[in-house]
C-alpha cells in the first residue's frame, strides 16, 4: 500500500500558490483494507476515504470508461493493481496528472512540470474528449493562469469536441458551477474569451449585444467583484449584456429575484439621478427599493447600484448610492410616530407624510 499526493495540491506546490485541499491516492490497497485502518468510505461511485484524523479525502487508484455521453456516464474500476500511471492517466491536464510520494519526490510519467515551467495547458490524452465539462474546466484554468497557452494539439481536440455538439450533454447546473467558480478569478473573462476562441460560446449563450461576452465582462473581473447572491448578479448581467442562456438549458431563477431585477430595472435612471429628483419622488424610489424595510431587499439593490456603476465605470455623485449611508444614519434620528386613532391605509399615508417632510429637510452636501 503506497499514498501519493495528487492533483491541484501538487500543481500548485510547483506553482507556489497556496492551497488547502489536499487529495491523495492510495496504490496497492482495498476498500477493506482502507476500512480496517479506520478510513471512513464516503465515495458512492467509486471508493474514496476520510482519514480517520486529517479528514481528507484519500481515493484508491482506478481508471475509468466511459459508458454513455456527457460528462456522468463513466465507469471506474479499482484493483490493487491499478498503478499510480495508470490512475494519472485519466486525468484532464498534464499539470494536473503530477503526484508525490511519501519523500516528497515527485512522479511525473506525462511532463506536467515541464509544462508547468513553459506555462501550458496540455491535454494528458485523447480520453479528454469523453468529458464535455472538461471544455469549461480548461477554459477556467486558462482564466486561472493567465499567463499560461493552450497546447496547439489541445485547441485542435476543444474545437473538435465542440464542433462534434458534445457541450449539449452538459446541464445548465453544471454550467452554472464553473462559472460560479470563474467569478471568483481576477482574469475571469478570459474563461469567455476561451470559449469564444473555439467556438463554444454560441452554443451555450444567446447574444443579442455587439460585444463578446468576455469584452462585456472585463471591467467587472479587473475590480474583482464578487457578491454572496450568485443567482441575482448572474441574472443582472443577462439584462445588463442582453444575452440568455441557449433554450437546450433549463434555468431557473426565483420569482423574488426576478421582480427585484424587474424593479431595479425600472428605476434605474431614477437610482442615478436620485439627488436631482423632487422629495417626493425621492420617497418613492426608498419605497420601492425597500429602504426602510427589514428585510435584505435594499442591501440586494445597493449590490446592484455598485455592480452597474462598476461595470459602466460611472463615479456617479447623484446617484443613490453616493448618499445611502447618509441617508441611513439621517433616518435613525427621525422617530415614527402613529397617532393611535390611525388604522390600515391611514397609518402608511401619516408614516409617508413624516417621512416626506423629513426628507425635505435633507442636506445632501
Amino acid at each position: 500500500m503506497k499514498i501519493y499526493l495528487v492533483g491541484g495540491a501538487v500543481r500548485d506546490e510547483i506553482l507556489k500558490h497556496p492551497y488547502t485541499e489536499k487529495d491523495y491516492v492510495v496504490v496497492g490497497s482495498t476498500p477493506e483494507e482502507m476500512v480496517e485502518k479506520k478510513f471512513k468510505p464516503v465515495g458512492k461511485s467509486f471508493p474514496v476515504f476520510l482519514h480517520p484524523d486529517t479528514h481528507e479525502e484519500y481515493a484508491l487508484a482506478r481508471t475509468e470508461k466511459k459508458n454513455g455521453v456527457g460528462y456522468k456516464d463513466f465507469i471506474f474500476f479499482t484493483s490493487p493493481s491499478i498503478s499510480l500511471e495508470e490512475d494519472l492517466a485519466r486525468r484532464d491536464l498534464t499539470i494536473n496528472a503530477i503526484a508525490k510520494d511519501d519523500q516528497n519526490k515527485y512522479i511525473d510519467p506525462f511532463n506536467g512540470i515541464s509544462d508547468i515551467n513553459n506555462k501550458i495547458l496540455r491535454h494528458v490524452s485523447n480520453a479528454f474528449k469523453e468529458d464535455p465539462l472538461r471544455i469549461l474546466r480548461l477554459a477556467r484554468f486558462k482564466a486561472k493562469l493567465s499567463d499560461f497557452k493552450i497546447a496547439e494539439e489541445t485547441l485542435v481536440l476543444l474545437k473538435t469536441m465542440v464542433n462534434a455538439g458534445e457541450l449539449k450533454h452538459l446541464s445548465y447546473d453544471r454550467i452554472i458551477i464553473e462559472i460560479k467558480k470563474v467569478f471568483q478569478l481576477k482574469d475571469g473573462h478570459i474563461f469567455f474569451e476561451t470559449l469564444e476562441d473555439i467556438g463554444a460560446i454560441d452554443q451555450i449563450f444567446e447574444n443579442n449585444n455587439k460585444k463578446k461576452l468576455s469584452e462585456c465582462f472585463q471591467s467587472f473581473f479587473k475590480h474583482r467583484c464578487f457578491f454572496e447572491n450568485f443567482n441575482l448578479c448572474w441574472l443582472f448581467f443577462q439584462e445588463k449584456f442582453n444575452f440568455r442562456f441557449c433554450k437546450d438549458y433549463l434555468v431557473n431563477f426565483s420569482k423574488k429575484d426576478l421582480n427585484l431585477i424587474n424593479t431595479f430595472k425600472e428605476l434605474n435612471k431614477d437610482l442615478l439621478n436620485f439627488k436631482t429628483l423632487s422629495s417626493r419622488g425621492q420617497l418613492n424610489v426608498l419605497n420601492r427599493v425597500g429602504f426602510f424595510n427589514k428585510d435584505d431587499k435594499f442591501e440586494k439593490i445597493s449590490d446592484l447600484m455598485k455592480l452597474d456603476l462598476l461595470i459602466d465605470q460611472n463615479d456617479s455623485n447623484v446617484s443613490l448610492l453616493a448618499y445611502q449611508d447618509k441617508l441611513q444614519n439621517f433616518f435613525k434620528d427621525k422617530p415614527i410616530s402613529i397617532p393611535s386613532d390611525l388604522s390600515g391605509e391611514d397609518i402608511a399615508e401619516n408614516i409617508n407624510k413624516q417621512r416626506l417632510n423629513f426628507l425635505e429637510s435633507f442636506q445632501f452636501e
